[in-house]
């Protein structure tokens, strides 16, 4: 984790109910390995300490100076948890953002011995982000609907 990106989120900014008055909750995402390709789930209870403390460091770098000092109270969440959860490979994101598994050769979305599970979402085609999420949403309506998308009207424009 040399120079990470780094998701950070402060609720209370816009819900001050969510902390005690004059505090302020942060939550901040970072990548690490999953455990299919780095660490096993058993080893995080020795890496979180020090993945934390690197990860704070970097957060200090990077203008929020006194931020591990202000640390009152926290929840780090590692693969390890994830596991716990049953997440495969201890990661909540589904599968991997690989040319291999984009588009049409993500998983399909119909659950294989069923008859009656279709599904929606990252994990599944046409693949992640908000916009091709939503699209998963309506290829699985129109599966348990049987209905199809309409095309656009000649031209490119509605009626």
């Amino acid at each position: 984790m040399t120079d990470p990106s780094l998701l950070i989120t402060r609720p209370t900014a816009h819900d001050p109910a969510l902390a005690p008055e004059g505090r302020h909750l942060h939550y901040v995402l970072a990548p690490c390995p999953n455990t299919d390709i780095g660490p096993g789930a058993h080893a995080w209870s020795d890496l979180a300490p020090r993945y934390r403390d690197r990860l704070l460091a970097t957060l200090e770098r990077r203008g929020l100076t006194g931020i591990a000092a202000a640390v009152e109270q926290e929840c780090l969440v590692t693969p390890a948890d994830w596991t716990a959860q049953g997440h495969a490979a201890g990661t909540p994101f589904s599968v991997a953002h690989t040319f291999a598994q984009t588009g049409p050769f993500r998983p399909r979305n119909l659950v294989r011995g069923t008859d009656n599970a279709v599904l929606a979402g990252c994990g599944t085609t046409p693949g992640v982000g908000v916009p091709t999420v939503l699209v998963s949403g309506k290829l699985a309506a129109a599966r348990i609907t049987g209905t199809r998308a309409r095309p656009a009207a000649a031209g490119g424009g509605h009626r």
